[in-house]
């Protein structure tokens, strides 16, 4: 059974000025949430007491606001006391496992329990990752987790949102660059502030800021000129444009084609040629975000060109695929027309280029020289005039 005395000598040591007993006092904690019966007593103990908090109340030094509390001062204490050595990354692991309990319905008895200190959690977890590097895997996992909660979120201010997603865009961009000094492996260091950088994307506290518009804009440019392999870095980056386009994409204006420019020879690269179904899905995904964000020929004819072409090669190699195979090997979904989750989204893309395409060849015939080129109702007639099945 856990009694207020075992809450009590834990917070009479990490409340210390002096470094050595609050180190003793994160050892006993860290012996209290190892796990087993005696870690599920003492979290259910503090969501209790969290619970009973009434409406701004000030929480008291056996609940989990109060523990999360202490536990940034001794983290800060333990930053400046360290000049000269690296901070004892123990204890980011003791302050996101706390986090965790804290949050986790089976032992806080309470919705949102860390409510009252989530303002300077926040503000705590950007000093940290702007200035200590080997607490960056720990609170990364924390930032992520606290984003992922909407009434979190909405305490975070503007001002640290930004200065987050600038962060991990210049994470990012070092990493790649190769520039990174991390010890670990670098493809998952990389790969983890994309993580970070795509859950602060999906997750803004509110719309997106103006100031930061630009500078993201120019991060996703600048991340995709090192971006030359196709893997789950190059798979999460894309995913990271998608939201943010979803996003904020209506508000970008041009810019969403600043973006298109930087990424077009990675996605015409890979779209034909990967085997990576996730990978396909995202740049099906975002080339029609892109279509959808284009605003009329005079933005658009150039990526609605490029898309037909590659579109029309895909309708094809997917047809052959099931057409050319024998009967019996045949999928159920080739022989019967039902279309996969893939296939779907490329109809759906398919559908809109050729759309783009005939209403803006009919509005703004162009005066440039180009290549002739077959309109795309005829293409399409052809097509289906083959009995092609994708089409």
């Amino acid at each position: 059974m856990v009694t207020s005395r075992d809450v009590q000598e834990v917070v009479s040591k990490l409340s210390s000025d002096k470094a050595k007993a609050r180190e003793e006092g994160i050892k006993l904690l860290n012996t209290w949430l190892e796990g087993g019966e005696r870690s599920i007593k003492f979290c259910k103990y503090l969501g209790q007491n969290t619970e009973k908090l009434k409406p701004n109340e000030i929480p008291h030094s056996e609940t989990w606001p109060f523990l999360v509390t202490l536990l940034v001062q001794c983290v800060s204490s333990e930053i400046s006391s360290s000049k000269r050595r690296l901070p004892k990354a123990s204890l980011a692991k003791t302050m996101r496992i706390v986090i965790q309990r804290a949050n986790d319905a089976k032992f806080s008895g309470k919705a949102l329990p860390l409510l009252p200190v989530v303002k300077t959690l926040f503000n705590h977890i950007s000093d940290v990752l702007s200035n200590v590097p080997s607490f960056q895997l720990e609170y990364g996992i924390i930032l992520r987790h606290l984003l992922a909660v909407g009434d979190y979120r909405f305490h975070l201010r503007s001002r640290i949102y930004c200065s987050l997603v600038l962060l991990y865009i210049e994470k990012v961009v070092t990493s790649l660059d190769g520039n990174d000094s991390c010890q670990g492996n670098p493809k998952e260091e990389v790969f983890r502030c994309i993580l970070t950088l795509h859950s602060l994307l999906e997750n803004p506290p509110g719309d997106f800021p103006v100031d930061v518009r630009e500078d993201i804009v120019k991060g996703f440019v600048h991340i995709f000129s090192f971006v030359r392999e196709e893997g789950k870095i190059s798979r999460k980056l894309i995913e990271c444009i998608n939201t943010y386009l979803l996003k904020d994409g209506p508000n970008l204006g041009s810019q969403s084609l600043e973006i298109h420019n930087a990424v077009q020879q990675f996605v015409f690269r890979c779209w034909l040629t990967t085997r990576d179904r996730s990978l396909k899905d995202a740049l099906i995904f975002y080339a029609r975000l892109q279509l959808n964000l284009s605003r009329g020929a005079a933005d658009g004819s150039s990526l609605v060109e490029q898309l037909l072409d590659l579109v029309c090669k895909e309708l094809d190699q997917s047809s052959l695929s099931c057409g050319s195979a024998p009967r019996s090997d045949a999928t159920k979904d080739c022989k019967f027309g039902a279309l996969s989750g893939s296939q779907r989204g490329l109809i759906e893309l398919a559908a809109l280029v050729f759309y783009k395409a005939c209403v803006w060849t009919a509005k703004a015939p162009s005066t440039e020289k180009r290549v002739k080129k077959e309109p795309a109702a005829v293409l399409l007639k052809e097509a289906l005039m083959k009995g092609k099945w994708l089409w």
